[in-house]
């Protein structure tokens, strides 16, 4: 899961003074063995949080973390969050 170096736009946006990033949450990387992976999110208020399946973060359960997404569960319904795409 490891990644030599770190995307462009998800260093900026990892890097970014924000107070507001209008209620979402960004992944900024995957990381860790299969069998225990973990996720580097930025909340709002531009605080990041590492996250392991089963924690839950704003609200919402994280229910898996695969290479470069992390599903995260509220109320029944699930939703992929995606790595930003790297600018060419």
């Amino acid at each position: 899961m490891a990644q030599e170096t770190t995307p462009p736009q998800v260093a900026r946006q990892a890097t970014e003074t924000t107070n507001d990033l209008g209620g979402a949450i960004i992944l900024l990387g995957t990381f860790g063995p299969q069998s225990d992976p973990q996720a580097l999110l930025k909340l709002r208020g531009g605080k990041t949080e590492t996250v392991s399946r089963g924690d839950t973060v704003n609200g919402q359960t994280v229910v898996a973390i695969e290479e470069g997404r992390v599903a995260l569960a509220r109320s029944g319904n699930a939703h992929w969050l995606t790595m930003p795409a790297p600018n060419s």
